[in-house]
């Protein structure tokens, strides 16, 4: 069953804290916002399914924001709340319906459970999924053709597609939102067809005004996409895919949770795609710095929950991406219309491919640069695969590479042979792409495997960072702006110095040694040098800490300052 997604609008951070946990235990996404503005930010880019409004707010009445909201999205269902205990007569608030009034907190849950059932949809959905599917990997083709004899972008967005949908599936997002994610990243560059070739390509730094011009690619993929009706709201997320956490991004300025959830993933998987892949400008770079450099921005330029989801998945779905210099596969194959099928279905899966017709080009490729693995047909012209791969045996520092057989022949003496030899497998022609790519996946993941270090880096947990870049305060105003749950652990050396506990954004515990609460925090606030773990999820009942996050920091450079004159050092 599809998630049900709430947007809570409320300016009293407690009751938005209690509506948070009420509605996320019984199973619902929760969003938040503190004022009408930003409500109209969060409902321009996302549609959630109910929108829980309080009926005074500081910048609007709660009767105008849903007329606002209902024209922004009209398939949400609005509610506007006068009391979570009392009802307020409003002949404003009456002409939209009783069941927009709330009696108290038990209620809640019923009333979204029946609204969301007497509702009718404002219009009716696409539930073909066999037809959107289709959509879907027909958009992957043609960008894949467009992109596939690039030197530089070959499979980028195909890649960078894989990567937004792994850290969609594993925040657990529902169907309907993985697929708008995946259409969008497949999507997300194609404004880059107005930029001219040389700005893209050219191998030194470009000027302020050709960096506009790459800039301008956002706002002009929605408009090269803007008279097509899609099933999912994939502009928003299109547009502003370079926007910063912090705010400093481009084209709208939008920060923390303004900023679409599937804006926010792309924004992480696309800069780890452009950091482990060639361009004109500069080499690749190795997966372990691409995933630090991720780490180092958090908060400024991405959002860490993301950051530490992508580092789980990378590590655990994508081992063989961004090792540094993509697995080259060389393909032998007179076949063209099949050769060009299997290099587009390898182009996306991150491979670099090179290709002949012939297996005296094949050998000699071999001898210039030995690939990761070699697929070869068994029936070619002037030196069939079998004897192609004997000699390839017989070739120093190359003899040991993997081949896999495609045959359009099934012939068991030649299978028997082919194994025996030492081929990896002998497949008969026609292969489904998605079985062969499997298959070489595990390939590669053996090689890869069989040739890793025992010393190897393990799985990062959380996002980790240093002081000295990303301070307490910093930490604090990241995680209160994305309204995260989180715990950050802070160490000085090899000593563990504390914790700091975040629900739903709000500072909630603190504890070092045998303090707790404010007082722990104002001792850790000292810190300045060390490391911390952001851990997103984790969480904890105590609840020591009442004080609004920006009065506590205020309070506790007070005290600082204090100390420091009392000792003669202010």
């Amino acid at each position: 069953m599809m998630q049900k997604s709430v947007l809570i609008i409320s300016n009293e951070a407690g009751v938005r804290d209690m509506m948070a946990n009420l509605l996320t235990d019984s199973g619902l996404r929760v969003s938040l916002a503190a004022t009408g503005a930003e409500a109209i930010k969060i409902v321009s880019n996302s549609t959630p399914d109910f929108i829980l409004c309080e009926q005074f707010l500081p910048d609007s009445s709660g009767v105008e924001l849903k007329r606002r909201l209902l024209r922004l999205s009209p398939k949400s269902r609005v509610i506007v709340l006068s009391s979570f205990t009392i009802i307020r007569t409003s002949d404003d608030v009456l002409r939209f319906g009783s069941s927009d009034f709330i009696l108290d907190q038990r209620e809640l849950l019923d009333l979204l459970e029946a609204a969301g059932e007497d509702r009718a949809p404002v219009a009716v959905p696409v539930t073909d999924l066999h037809l959107k599917k289709c959509l879907t990997e027909t958009i992957d083709v043609l960008v894949g053709l467009l992109e596939i004899n690039d030197p530089f972008f070959s499979g980028n967005s195909h890649i960078t597609m894989e990567y937004a949908r792994a850290v969609a599936e594993e925040m657990k997002l529902s169907k309907e939102m993985v697929d708008e994610i995946v259409v969008a990243s497949l999507l997300h560059d194609i404004g880059r067809i107005g930029i001219r070739s040389e700005i893209l390509i050219e191998k030194k730094e470009i000027s302020n005004t050709e960096y506009n011009t790459v800039k301008s690619h956002c706002e002009n993929g929605v408009k090269i996409l803007d008279t097509i009706d899609f099933p999912w709201k994939i502009k928003p997320i299109i547009v502003h895919h370079h926007e910063r956490y912090d705010g400093k991004g481009y084209p709208g300025g939008l920060k923390g949770r303004e900023i679409p959830l599937g804006a926010r993933i792309l924004s992480v998987v696309d800069a780890y795609a452009a950091m482990t892949a060639n361009r004109p400008h500069r080499k690749s770079r190795p997966k372990g710095e691409a995933i630090e450099e991720l780490h180092r921005n958090v908060g400024t330029q991405f959002d860490p929950e993301i950051v530490e989801l992508f580092t789980l998945v990378a590590e655990r779905k994508f081992h063989y991406h961004g090792n540094g210099v993509k697995p080259q596969i060389l393909m032998v194959d007179d076949e063209v219309d099949y050769l060009t099928l299997l290099k587009l279905k390898l182009v996306n899966e991150g491979f670099g491919v090179i290709v002949t017709d012939n297996g005296a080009d094949a050998l000699a490729l071999m001898e210039k640069d030995r690939p990761d693995l070699v697929i070869a047909d068994v029936l070619m012209p002037e030196m069939d695969g079998i004897a192609m791969y004997r000699r390839m045996r017989e070739i120093p520092g190359v003899g040991d590479t993997p081949l896999l057989f495609l045959s359009g022949k099934d012939d068991t003496n030649l299978k028997v042979e082919a194994l025996h030899l030492g081929a990896e497998d002998y497949l008969v022609k026609p292969v489904d792409l998605k079985e062969l790519a499997a298959r070489i996946r595990n390939i590669i993941r053996r090689e890869t495997t069989r040739k890793k270090s025992a010393a190897g880096a393990g799985t990062s947990q959380g996002v980790m960072g240093d002081l000295r870049n990303l301070g307490i305060p910093e930490i604090v105003q990241t995680l209160h702006l994305g309204l995260k749950t989180a715990c950050v652990a802070l160490k000085t050396g090899e000593r563990d110095q504390g914790r700091i506990y975040f629900t739903n954004g709000r500072l909630s515990h603190c504890e070092t040694g045998s303090l707790a609460g404010e007082e722990a925090f104002y001792r850790l606030l000292r810190l300045q040098e060390g490391s911390f773990v952001i851990m997103h999820g984790q969480t904890t009942k105590k609840r020591t800490i009442d004080m609004d996050e920006m009065q506590l920091i205020l309070e506790g450079f007070r005290r600082i300052d204090e100390e420091r004159k009392e000792t003669g050092q202010g």
